[in-house]
């Protein structure tokens, strides 16, 4: 009261608790000298415990208020893990941060690529300007800062900064003053980072520092829970797009449908602008783009890429995937599909197509329709590739066999042989046309008969339980089938298992050889005649030129050179008639071998002698070469003479004017080699197993005509003495004749 007077006297004393001031406690009076020491220490007593409840107080209020903070916190907490989807997760941490703390915007940042990216703002006139920017941690000097402590950071005034950002088109940049930033930690990793904002100077101390670190740590858990709701979503989605793609893929067996389903479920699952598929060209191992989905898909298709040319080109050759955040700037990005299309690519990821440890091909996906391209989607990416590269592999397999299944269906269709189909039981199954017609029945008539019935089956070549035939092997027999109408019709038989998919059959070949028979017999009966019908008239001729050569004169060179040639010529006609009658007795086992131990070396000299004429009238030169010592042999004289004759006639018969023939023998392994070497034009390696068969003559306009039975009857000849005859040829390099003899 004023009325009263100042005051006069006043006594104080501060209130301790813990050795720290935590109030005063003063005493006044109106008059003067109203106290004394008395009433001093009465006054520091009733501090002393004062200052215990001041300090009690303190300490009550604050445990309350942490409470209350607490409280607040798991109310929090509870609120936002009431949702795990990303995007509602981020907007409950800025909705909720405004019960602790006073801000005018609040941002929340996610760490990618070394990168604060926005995930959610408040407070902003332009959301989606707010979420359009990107803090580097290299170069934004406070999300720096925070990343590298990992401890919240405040700034009473960021305008006074100079590496404070300058956004344009986000003028609360330049309003914010107060501001506070703390990391979003989960499991010991920096992860994002929440931004507080005031237009306050020095609107935030170390009050609300503390406040906003510990929000941060539980939203750092609403976050990582999230990320990891997020990530499994992600995976999930892959997976069905993954199961979804195989299902569509191996839904068809048509390669065309197949590549064209792969590129729709590669831009559909993966959400890009473009998907397409190129597979290697085998010719030139270059890619050519054979279906594609998305902007510019018609053109696109048909393009035609070299080797390593554009990124896919370099996925072809090395055997990468490649993704390009930013293709303009990659040094292997093939611009002019882009200029041909009007097209712009910015962002591509491309695999290798592979089957069997062999890259065939290339997908790629071109421009998310939103943000970037996430591991995840390349991950995705390549397992629709894996699975490209295996319904690939399928289609192509499906597409030859049913190539082939056509093609056989045609052959079989179109034979001119008879070709019956039974299962292992030997049931006919299927014929072809020209079976039923040879055999006089239909398909109904045919189908109701076993193959036992219509042929007499080899049982020394076929087994009698056909699961025992060999997939590998052929059979081949000769038989008679029985016709519809009682005749029995000579054919040859070929025999051969067939295992397609989880079935076998057995394919039987019935080829008619009527004809061929009757050829066969129609020959043998002619050349049996002329043969039987020239022996005794060239006997005879042989006879009168040796008594003609005897009664002329030697000195008469003209007609003895004249008789000479008779002479020889008769004796060829003789031994070729002689030899043909031996081929049949051998080919008949009937032969009888009149052997007598000889000397090879003087039956060569013999049968030189008497080719030598010819080959001299052409400028040849016959060469013999015979080891030292060599020892008899127990032989037919006239038919291995006959033999050494054949195989020098031969050789005179292909060997060039100018060149040698040689003859040689030797001994060794208990057996004679004898050898005709010439400088013919050699013989094919499909020729020479078959120039010893009969009849058969070598092909050729410029080769010399015969009726393919001189080697035939070497053959058999030696044979028949135990020995073996071979050939050893080179074409354009001439040939060599061998043959042994057991001594």
């Amino acid at each position: 009261d004023e009325d009263e007077g100042e005051p006069r006297s006043a006594i104080s004393v501060p209130l301790l608790a813990r050795e720290r001031v935590v109030g005063v406690l003063t005493l006044v009076r109106r008059q003067e000298a109203q106290f004394n020491q008395d009433d001093l220490a009465l006054a520091t007593a009733i501090a002393d415990q004062a200052g215990v409840a001041v300090s009690n107080a303190h300490l009550f209020r604050s445990e309350q208020e942490r409470r209350r903070f607490a409280a607040t916190l798991q109310e929090i907490t509870r609120t936002i893990n009431q949702t795990l989807e990303p995007k509602q997760v981020f907007v409950q941490i800025l909705e909720q941060l405004k019960r602790i703390v006073d801000f005018d915007c609040a941002s929340i940042f996610l760490l990618e690529d070394n990168h604060f990216r926005p995930m959610a703002a408040i407070g902003f006139k332009d959301p989606v300007r707010a979420l359009g920017f990107t803090l580097s941690v290299e170069h934004d000097v406070l999300s720096k800062k925070i990343f590298e402590s990992r401890k919240p950071l405040v700034i009473q005034d960021v305008q006074e900064l100079e590496t404070w950002m300058r956004i344009e088109g986000l003028p609360e940049a330049d309003k914010i003053r107060g501001w506070i930033g703390a990391p979003l930690i989960v499991r010991d990793r920096v992860v994002g980072m929440l931004n507080v904002d005031s237009y306050k100077v020095a609107a935030y101390g170390s009050d609300e520092l503390e406040v906003i670190g510990a929000f941060a740590d539980q939203a750092s858990t609403a976050v990582a829970n999230a990320l990891l709701f997020d990530e499994s979503q992600r995976r999930i989605a892959s997976m069905a797009a993954l199961t979804e793609t195989a299902r569509v893929v191996t839904a068809s067996l048509d390669l065309n449908e197949v590549l064209q389903r792969i590129t729709d479920r590669t831009q559909e699952s993966m959400e890009v602008e473009a998907a397409s598929l190129a597979l290697a060209d085998k010719d030139d191992g270059g890619l050519v783009f054979r279906v594609a989905s998305g902007f510019g898909a018609d053109q696109v298709v048909g393009m035609r890429l070299v080797p390593g040319q554009g990124i896919a080109g370099w996925v072809l050759q090395n055997d990468e995937a490649v993704f390009a955040s930013d293709v303009q700037s990659d040094p292997r990005f093939f611009s002019d599909v882009d200029q041909r299309l009007g097209f712009e690519s910015r962002e591509i990821a491309c695999v290798p197509i592979r089957v069997q440890d062999h890259t065939i091909g290339i997908l790629q996906a071109i421009n998310p329709k939103r943000g970037s391209l996430t591991q995840e989607q390349i991950d995705l990416l390549r397992g629709i590739a894996g699975m490209a590269g295996t319904a690939i592999m399928h289609a192509q397999l499906f597409e030859e066999t049913q190539s082939a299944r056509q093609r056989y269906a045609s052959l079989f269709e179109d034979s001119i042989d008879s070709i019956l189909i039974t299962d292992m039981q030997g049931q006919v199954t299927d014929a072809n046309k020209r079976a039923e017609a040879f055999l006089g029945y239909s398909a109904g008539q045919i189908g109701k008969l076993t193959v036992f019935d219509l042929h007499d089956v080899d049982s020394e070549l076929t087994p009698n339980d056909l699961c025992e035939l060999d997939p590998k092997q052929t059979i081949s027999y000769d038989s008679c089938v029985r016709h519809s109408g009682g005749r029995v019709l000579p054919v040859e038989v070929h025999v051969k298992r067939m295992d397609l998919g989880p079935g076998s059959f057995v394919q039987w070949i019935m080829r008619d050889i009527s004809e061929r028979l009757e050829l066969a017999e129609l020959r043998t009966d002619l050349t049996s005649m002329i043969f039987h019908d020239l022996r005794s008239p060239l006997g005879n001729i042989i006879s009168s030129l040796e008594v003609l050569q005897t009664s002329f004169e030697d000195d008469d060179e003209t007609i003895q050179s004249v008789l000479s040639i008779a002479s020889r010529s008769s004796r060829r006609a003789s031994r070729l008639v002689e030899s043909l009658l031996d081929l049949d007795r051998l080919e008949a086992d009937k032969a009888v071998l009149d052997k007598t131990e000889a000397s090879i070396g003087a039956l060569i000299a013999e049968a030189v002698e008497e080719i030598h004429p010819t080959a001299e009238a052409r400028g040849q030169f016959l060469r013999i070469h015979l080891a030292p010592r060599l020892p008899g042999v127990l032989m037919d004289v006239d038919m291995i003479r006959r033999v050494l004759i054949n195989l020098l006639e031969n050789a005179v018969k292909y060997t060039r004017s100018g060149d040698h023939i040689t003859i040689s023998a030797q001994v060794g392994d208990h057996q004679l080699t004898v050898s005709v070497r010439d400088s013919g034009p050699g013989i094919s390696p499909k020729d020479r197993d078959r120039i010893f068969d009969k009849f058969f003559r070598l092909s050729g306009e410029a080769r010399p005509k015969g009726l393919g039975l001189g080697l035939a009857f070497c053959r058999l000849a030696v044979e028949a003495h135990g020995g073996r005859i071979w050939v050893d040829s080179e074409e354009g390099k001439g040939s060599t004749f061998c043959f042994t003899l057991p001594v």
